[in-house]
């Protein structure tokens, strides 16, 4: 940059210290990150720029960023041409990349203002009174600026700097939030990469596994040790199995898709039966199933045995011990219903709300010895979801928690997988 006189010490020191910051790795980083550069206009910056053109009452407003080659002009207000239509100007012609230290540029009369004066872009744009303030990410890299320009003389007032600094700190606030969804969605593409890796890496060994200890317990069929022992490496195994699905829908569920069915007519008493019958073996014979009739209904069985499995074993681990546990099933216009009740602390209204968001754990849940990855609800209300039904909560001191899954008796178009 070849200014048109000699600088000052200060205006010197000033100048060099920003060239230094111009071509910081870790400032064009920051700048990338933002996913701004080179982006079409968007609203949610021009209306940021047009209203400070309209409360200072200033004909030009710019937001800019500002890398090592050029400035680009992600919003303005007044923009000539043929600026308007390049969005961008090179390096050497740039004033922002003057405030890459932090500091804003703000003068009444670039024209006098031993600085400006000598800066090559400052006549051809008519420059005069200007505020340029820098757009600095909270760790403290300057991105580029937000401008106020006036053609003539004018002293800035302190209500103008406030109304400036302000905008600028709503821009920021905006480009940090786009940030942080871009890295959301970066978080969330790896998680699933990294749980579809580990699910398929971890089934070949539990299989390789499963087989062996049925093996071992064929070959000492007459030891009732062993089989013991085979039994509950069996239970241990399957267990692990149904964690790795619980991990794979879950997954699914959380990207927005419907979990995968195999549809077929079942009997809804039998299999509620057959998971309680095995929770029991675990959780004590707490459970109470009271059933109002034959109840058939096309579904996928294994879907309707997880989510008994799932609502059933949480009331056993997060009610008051000791108390029984209520399974309803009903059939009526339609729809079946399963409810399970429980008695203990009820749920707070607030994570009611939230309860069913996976990985979400409620502050009961979280501070009681019994351990998980809060993925249970969020499957009972993907397969519920799937089904073409649906999953409420109740929860109060007088009337214990209620957990009712309502399906519908024949599946939806399109559900069956």
């Amino acid at each position: 940059m070849k200014f048109l006189g000699e600088l000052d010490p200060v205006a010197t020191r000033r100048t060099q210290g920003c060239n230094q910051r111009l071509t910081d790795p870790n400032r064009l980083q920051a700048i990338r990150d933002t996913g701004l550069m080179d982006t079409p206009c968007e609203e949610a910056f021009d209306r940021l720029a047009r209203l400070a053109a309209q409360i200072l009452h200033v004909p030009l407003t710019i937001v800019s960023l500002v890398d090592a080659e050029r400035q680009f002009f992600k919003a303005d207000y007044g923009l000539p041409s043929p600026f308007k239509e390049t969005r961008t100007l090179p390096i050497d012609a740039s004033l922002c990349r003057y405030t890459l230290e932090g500091e804003p540029i703000i003068s009444s009369n670039a024209l006098a203002d031993p600085f400006l004066k000598f800066h090559p872009s400052t006549g051809p744009w008519g420059i005069v009174a200007i505020i340029v303030l820098p757009l600095i990410n909270p760790d403290g890299h300057v991105l580029g600026t937000f401008c106020a320009i006036q053609p003539k003389v004018r002293e800035w007032t302190d209500h103008d700097l406030t109304v400036m600094r302000e905008l600028t700190a709503s821009i920021m606030t905006e480009i940090n939030l786009r940030e942080q969804i871009l890295k959301l969605k970066a978080e969330q593409n790896l998680r699933e990469t990294f749980v579809a890796a580990l699910t398929h890496d971890l089934r070949t060994p539990l299989a390789s596994s499963k087989l062996h200890v049925q093996l071992l317990g064929r070959r000492h069929a007459d030891m009732p040790t062993v089989q013991s022992a085979v039994t509950r490496v069996t239970q241990s195994l399957d267990r692990a199995e149904r964690m790795i699905q619980d991990l794979l829908d879950a997954s699914a569920i959380k990207a927005g898709r419907l979990t995968s069915l195999k549809m077929s007519p079942c009997d809804v008493h039998e299999i509620t039966a057959q998971a309680l019958q095995e929770l029991a073996a675990v959780h004590g014979e707490r459970f109470v199933l009271r059933v109002d009739g034959a109840i058939r209904m096309v579904a996928d069985p294994s879907g309707l045995r997880r989510i008994v499995e799932n609502l059933a074993s949480n009331a056993a681990k997060y009610g008051s011990p000791g108390t029984p546990i209520e399974v309803l099933l009903g059939r009526s216009d339609g729809e079946v219903t399963l409810r399970v009740k429980n008695q203990g602390n009820p749920i707070p209204e607030k994570e009611q709300l939230t309860i069913f968001e996976p990985f979400h754990r409620s502050r009961s849940a979280t501070d009681s010895a019994h351990k998980g990855w809060g993925l249970g609800l969020p499957l009972v209300r993907g397969l519920a979801e799937a089904h073409g039904g649906r999953v409420t909560v109740t929860s109060s001191f007088q009337d214990g928690t209620c957990f009712t899954v309502t399906l519908p008796c024949a599946p939806l178009q399109g559900a069956v997988h």
